[in-house]
């Protein structure tokens, strides 16, 4: 039976502007990509006990999705005024200086990460994605590392 696997995997960082966003595409890569706990409700869920005996639940707060990534560090620039790079869409600087947020108040972006075996696609949105990078060095190769959280209800396709 065929696996989605990293080799497969690309992530794509995406802004607001229309009617032609701006974005970036990672992947395939290392292949340590997470998303964060998803449920049906895009909430937490709350036991409720009466005088210590199970009652039901309440809905809480919406969840927030922690999602990380690490992305190998090809020999080029790391900011480009007119080339895409990945750290200049998370810093909103570069290429994406005027990129477009999703949020009205912070820079924040969509995240679609697409598995494909050229026969068969799934896709995940991340709608509302905010976070930044990190920069590790290594004999194997340099590395960025994305961190962020996500607080819009996921879509999987």
């Amino acid at each position: 039976m065929a696996r989605f696997t990293s080799r497969l995997t690309s992530v794509k960082f995406i802004d607001a502007t229309t009617p032609t966003a701006l974005d970036v595409v990672v992947g395939p890569g290392p292949g340590d990509l997470s998303i964060g706990e998803t449920n049906a409700d895009n909430a937490e869920r709350i036991r409720v006990l009466d005088r210590g005996t199970y009652d039901g639940f309440v809905v809480g707060d919406d969840l927030e999705q922690d999602v990380s990534i690490t992305i190998e560090v090809e020999n080029q620039s790391l900011t480009d005024g007119t080339a895409e790079r990945v750290r200049d869409f998370v810093m909103k600087t570069g290429a994406f200086a005027s990129a477009t947020s999703v949020d009205s108040t912070i820079w924040a972006f969509k995240l679609e990460v697409t598995m494909t075996d050229g026969t068969n696609t799934a896709t995940i949105t991340l709608p509302v994605v905010q976070g930044g990078v990190d920069f590790s060095e290594a004999k194997e190769g340099s590395t960025m590392s994305f961190s962020g959280t996500n607080n819009g209800t996921v879509a999987v396709t």
